[in-house]
């Protein structure tokens, strides 16, 4: 936030560091036909960033493969701890 310009760097003191986690997640319909979950899937990790997503990203120059079970585990532990609860309907 403070590399974009939305907060000045001194005006904010971190008291929690949770670990990583990804920012965005894609994914596909389960009953997609597979060549077409194979062509979306070759669409993404072949993807050439251009340079919006270089500067949002600077770590990162493509697309990676993640699991709701592990890369947002934090996050449904801080939902947890807060008393979070979402009721899909």
């Amino acid at each position: 936030m403070v590399r974009r310009g939305v907060i000045e760097e001194g005006k904010i003191r971190t008291i929690y560091k949770s670990q990583t986690f990804p920012t965005t997640g894609y994914g596909h319909a389960h009953n997609l036909h597979p060549e077409l979950v194979a062509k979306i899937k070759t669409a993404f990790w072949t993807y050439e960033w251009d340079e919006n997503f270089k500067k949002e990203f600077k770590k990162a120059d493509r697309f990676v493969g993640i699991t709701h079970k592990f890369d947002w585990a934090v996050i449904r532990q801080i939902d947890a701890a807060n008393g979070v609860t979402y009721d899909c309907k």
